[in-house]
């Protein structure tokens, strides 16, 4: 997690995102669009969603271990890590409700019957058919918001007519990197069994469409990020490493109209400065090499579909400007503390430390507040400090205790009026 975030410097500016009421209305929406088709979501995952989220808007005490059932779990402890969660299987119905408002594809009610039966997490779901469902949705949503015809209804996961081309789509959910290989291939056989190379006076095109966040993250959990900008270079890292063995040996040389192996990671994301809780949905194209002009062509035609997910919500609040802390007064009586094992680890410059990322190791005390620091964040600050200068830090303990209580402080709430 620490990895290279010395190259990250403090955001000046806050990250655009929408309000929780924003959240509420759009999965209120997708509750009234399933109702109107016949789907019933009582006591489904989508009813709890929207209890969950009233009770955030409202800003009572949420109990989501009430709301949420037989949910235990050692990645479902913190009230954030409920909320990430929760807002990583909200953010991806948003998502979908936004290609369903502009165009309703042939085919939709079977599909949107079996995602509302799955299980409340993707992280907990063990009945793989709705999530591998709610992925054709997702990439058929892209395909809707750009006014394609989009049909569900084939043996083909998503048959997208554009203007020009005509695309068809086969979608995986890989469980891990082993399987990514066959599950590429399968696919390709699959594309080249079902597609036509003309439809009507459009000539088809193939897309495999791989979900590849377990591959990426065994855990199918969390994701932490010192900026928005290392959030997301974290999980591409994990995209272009997975995608290395399909980009070393092609599995799509022999077939000119399958385009790209289309790779996507969709996993919740916490920002650390500004502190932030998002949801990252990261793609990365394994394009065909051996595409001739006419494809090339497809293929510019499909980036252009899939760049949709670039624009920006309307409803978003604008990014606002931060003013970093250059200084933090300390008032008479303050008092402080550090793990004393810990720290004589740091000064020697070891590693293992034999701390949990959530185990609280050191106290500043002021104002009636006793701020906590946990191990993580101990980590994020002994990262930037270099063996040499901590050989330095050692000749005085006593300061440097103190020293590193405060730069945990400025590196948690590093902004003026935090």
């Amino acid at each position: 997690m620490t990895e290279d975030i010395n190259s990250y410097p403090l955001p000046t500016h806050s990250i655009p995102g929408l309000r929780f009421s924003d959240h509420l209305a759009d999965i209120v929406n997708v509750q009234e669009l399933l109702e109107s088709r016949g789907i019933d979501t009582r006591n489904t995952r989508i009813e709890r969603y929207i209890k969950y989220l009233e009770h955030v808007e409202s800003a009572n005490s949420v109990s989501a271990v009430k709301i949420f059932k037989n949910i235990s779990d050692a990645r479902f402890e913190r009230e954030i890590d409920w909320e990430m969660y929760v807002l990583r299987e909200i953010h991806e119905l948003m998502w979908i409700l936004k290609g369903l408002k502009a165009h309703i594809p042939a085919g939709i009610d079977n599909k949107l019957r079996m995602i509302v039966s799955g299980s409340d997490f993707a992280a907990m779901d063990t009945d793989t058919v709705s999530r591998n469902t709610q992925f054709e949705l997702r990439i058929a949503s892209y395909f809707c918001q750009m006014g394609c015809e989009v049909d569900l209804s084939t043996d083909t996961d998503v048959v997208a007519v554009s203007p020009e081309h005509i695309f068809y789509l086969e979608c995986k959910r890989i469980a891990g990197s082993n399987a990514l290989e066959q599950n590429l291939k399968k696919a390709k056989k699959q594309l080249m069994a079902r597609m036509p190379s003309q439809h009507g006076k459009k000539a088809a095109y193939g897309i495999i469409a791989a979900d590849v966040t377990k591959a990426a993250f065994p855990h199918n959990g969390l994701t932490i990020g010192q900026t928005s900008d290392h959030a997301r270079d974290v999980v591409q890292k994990k995209l272009i490493e997975i995608a290395k063995p399909t980009i070393t040996t092609p599995i799509l040389t022999d077939c000119r109209n399958v385009l790209l192996c289309w790779l996507q990671i969709h996993i919740p994301s916490l920002v650390i400065h500004p502190l932030t809780t998002t949801t990252r949905f990261s793609s990365y194209g394994v394009i065909n090499p051996y595409l001739g002009r006419k494809s090339q062509k497809a293929l510019a035609d499909f980036q252009a579909i899939a760049a949709v997910g670039d624009r920006p919500d309307a409803r978003e609040i604008p990014s606002q400007k931060l003013v970093p802390r250059t200084s933090i007064a300390l008032p008479a009586g303050t008092t402080f503390s550090l793990d004393e094992n810990l720290l004589k680890v740091f000064f020697e410059g070891g590693n293992n430390y034999g701390k949990t990322a959530d185990e609280v190791i050191a106290h500043l005390f002021f104002d009636d507040t006793d701020h906590k620091f946990t191990f993580f964040e101990f980590e994020l600050l002994a990262a930037k400090i270099p063996f040499e200068k901590r050989k330095k830090l050692a000749e005085n303990p006593n300061t440097t205790r103190a020293e590193l209580v405060i730069e945990m402080y400025i590196q948690k709430y590093p902004y003026e009026h935090h």
